[in-house]
Formats: structure tokens, sequence, C-alpha cells
């Protein structure tokens, strides 16, 4: 456990900046994994196991701050069945099944669109409006995300057509933007790995009738090596870090604000492709990336809504 001293550091406001590129990236690699492993393990499944798993590894630590809680859970039941339902049963769902009829190309573009909808959830919930500083940071950013995903030439996404798994990846985002505008609307007061644990614990339970469903119609999978680690990815990156660093970052900065991050998904992927893939770094790379970032600091830099 980390000092107090260290813990109070930590807790700076500027420090939400950190936690909310984090996500991005872990999720960056979520995308690239489920599309790799689409065929060896049914999507619902993997949603489950990887929340199981990470819901066995988050208990040990949340154990102790149960205590004392039952009535806190009670009172935000209601609530935290909807952010189970929202952010990690239907969420998780439309994604891995989206990654067996869509691209990871065409699933990242769709994604670009999701801080678009936390700012629209975020006007109709929080009342929050958008400033033209922050409109031209939003377009900006998702120009730059256009860029690196079309590989330099914009012409070649008039060419993309909607299938079933971009409407996943539709219904996905828009899921997800409303999970992270829900946890702004209303926050708990509940320690943080208690919440998350709750949640979790709920979404799993919720997965249970449609992995049901999926096992009669598809069966099961083989766990070997590469189903076993692209699970265990699946549970402690994209899972709990993520969960838990982006919950801090909506927390201290706002669902809209936080929401741009999603823009350094792109970013993640063109580096881990350089970096893994031997791909090479050419100028859109840095064209793209350029507007991202200078898209992300309008949005920050802009006034906050009192």
């Amino acid at each position: 456990m980390p000092s107090p001293r260290l813990s109070a550091f930590m807790a700076r406001p500027q420090f939400a900046y950190v936690y909310a590129v984090f996500p991005p990236l872990f999720w960056s690699g979520n995308f690239l994994i489920a599309r790799i492993m689409r065929h060896d393990i049914p999507p619902i499944q993997m949603s489950f196991w990887r929340w199981t798993l990470a819901l066995l590894f988050l208990l040990p630590f949340a154990a102790a701050r149960f205590r004392g809680q039952g009535a806190q859970i009670r009172k935000e039941l209601p609530f935290l069945l909807v952010l189970g339902a929202v952010g990690i049963t239907a969420f998780n769902c439309f994604l891995y099944s989206a990654m067996h009829y869509t691209t990871v190309v065409n699933a990242s573009l769709i994604n670009s669109l999701m801080p678009v909808v936390c700012f629209l959830f975020a006007l109709l919930l929080l009342h929050e409006r958008l400033r033209p500083q922050q409109i031209g940071g939003v377009m900006g950013a998702m120009l730059g995300a256009a860029l690196i995903i079309a590989r330099g030439d914009i012409s070649t996404l008039a060419s993309l057509a909607l299938n079933r798994g971009d409407l996943l990846v539709i219904g996905g985002l828009t899921f997800w933007a409303a999970y992270t505008v829900l946890i702004r609307w209303r926050p708990t007061k509940l320690p943080i790995l208690v919440f998350l644990a709750t949640t979790i614990a709920i979404g799993a339970v919720f997965h249970l009738p449609l992995v049901a469903w999926e096992l009669y119609q598809v069966g099961g999978f083989a766990l070997d090596a590469a189903s076993a680690a692209s699970i265990l990815y699946f549970a402690i990156f994209p899972s709990l870090l993520a969960y838990v660093l982006w919950n801090k970052a909506v927390a201290a900065i706002g669902p809209g604000r936080t929401g741009m991050y999603m823009y350094l998904m792109p970013v993640f992927g063109a580096v881990l492709g350089v970096w893994l893939l031997g791909e090479a770094f050419l100028v859109y790379h840095l064209a793209g990336i350029t507007m991202i970032f200078a898209g992300i600091t309008l949005v920050n830099r802009a006034p906050r809504p009192r």
C-alpha cells in the first residue's frame, strides 16, 4: 500500500490527466487481441471469463474494505445494477461480438466518435456545454484519428461501408459513453475497490444467461497457452487497471475531457505496430498524432463550467 504522503501526492488533480492516458493504451491491446482470438474464444465467454478472472484478482485487495459498507451498497444498489449492466456486460459483449464481423480499422474509426457521444450525454445529464475552443479540439482530434486510421489518405474512408460489426461497435461505444457520464452524474460514496468489485460482480452475473445461450449455440473453447494468456491480459490491463484509472480521471476532470483521451487509441495502435510488428513510422502518423494532442490540449485548456 502506498504511504499517505504518496497517496496525497498522487491525488493531485494534474495526475488525472496521466491516469486518462493509460486506459486507451490498454484498450488498444484489447481490440487487437480480441480480433486475433475471435475464432478461438466465443465473444460472450471472452467477456465473461475476462471479468470473472478480474474479480478473483481484485477480491483479495477489496475484501477488507467491504467492512461497514453494507448499508451504502444497499443504498446504491439500483444504480450499481445499471452500471454493471451498461459498463461491464453490454459494452464488452457488444465489443467482442463486433470483432467477429468488422476489422480493427473500422472499429477504431467508429470508436473515435465516443468522445462526441460522451459530450452529448454530459450535455443531457450534467448540462455541460462545449465551448467553441472545445468543439475545435474535438474536430481536430477526430480528424487526426481518421488520418492515422486511413493511413494518410482520408478519401479511402468513403469506401468503408457499415456492417453488423460496425453497428455493434456503435452500440458498445454508446454504452461506454453512458457509463462514463453516469459515474460522474451520481458519484459513488463507496471506496473505489469496493465500487469496482461490486459492479464487476453484478456484470459477471448478468453475463450468465448470455453465456448459457452461447454455449448452446456454438459450444465452449479450448484453454491453451494462447487463450489463457489472452484472458489474463484482458483481466488485468483493460479491466482492473483501466477501469480504476478511468474512474479516477472522470471523477477529477469530468466525462467529456476524459473521453477525449480515447483519441489516443489510434496513436497507441500506430506505436504498437511500429514497436511490435516492425511497421514504418510515416509522416501521416506524425501529423495525426500532432492533431490529436492539439485537440486534447484545446479541450482541456478551456475553462471548466461552474
